[in-house]
């Protein structure tokens, strides 16, 4: 991807919550992916509510990366970040963009991107990095967290099924924009309800009601770079994602 001059505009979103101590770490290795300006992508921030210096560190990277900065001084959780930066790409980019959503806490790595956007060349719609593919790498996820998942994983594939898909909750994905316009024009602002963890499911899954051509590339997560605690409660989000799913299958997932 170094200096990438063809190919789709990538959109690279990062939901934030206070990350301060992370953009000094996560955009050097941007830098390793877009080495320059020139290239056709841009990196967007969404500001959930940061107390902290989160968006002054980003912006300190506008002259050597395509940094954008959007959100809100209100924390409202992921679901509402990923509303945000869906409508942003959806208003502003093109339907042969791509978007990919990535964590801000250093836990996943830009170099990626690369395997990913390969995946959307072959014709896919939907790139999830997996932790279930062959491949993978996970560093410094406990053993109940890792079962969790799996449970999780397992149960979603029996009650929602979606072609080519084993990881439904990894946030790591890119999507192409042509098919987030579509299910925009379906769904309007419905398209994600879900104010937390359970947001990245529900997208998931109404975009394999309007034909996603999804797939997945092994994801190499590194929980032992992360600074500082997890934000996320993981055993909660867990039990109400599995609630949900129960929902969803009853009432149907309009």
């Amino acid at each position: 991807m170094n200096g990438r001059a063809s190919g789709p505009f990538i959109w690279v979103g990062l939901p934030a919550y206070n990350e301060e101590v992370t953009i000094p770490a996560l955009f050097p290795r941007f830098r390793e992916v877009f080495p320059g300006k020139e290239a056709r992508y841009c990196i967007l921030l969404y500001n959930d509510g940061c107390t902290d210096r989160t968006v002054e560190e980003t912006l300190a990277w506008r002259d050597r990366l395509n940094v954008e900065v959007i959100g809100r001084d209100e924390n409202m959780g992921l679901g509402q970040g990923l509303r945000s930066l869906i409508a942003h790409v959806v208003r502003h980019g093109k339907p042969e963009d791509v978007l990919f959503m990535m964590d801000c806490d250093d836990t996943h790595h830009p170099r990626q991107l690369a395997a990913m956007l390969a995946a959307f060349e072959a014709g896919h719609d939907v790139v999830i990095a997996s932790r279930y593919r062959s491949g993978a790498r996970i560093a410094g996820v406990a053993l109940h967290r890792r079962l969790l998942s799996l449970g999780a994983a397992v149960l979603l594939k029996l009650i929602h099924p979606c072609r080519g898909v084993l990881d439904y909750t990894c946030g790591y994905r890119g999507y192409r924009v042509e098919l987030l316009q579509r299910a925009v024009a379906r769904y309007g602002d419905a398209l994600v309800r879900e104010r937390g963890f359970a947001c990245m499911v529900e997208l998931l899954l109404k975009l394999n009601r309007v034909g996603a051509r999804m797939c997945e590339t092994p994801i190499d997560l590194r929980y032992d770079l992360k600074r500082g605690a997890s934000k996320m409660d993981v055993g909660g989000n867990t039990l109400r994602l599995l609630r949900k799913l129960v929902s969803w299958r009853i009432r149907g997932l309009q």
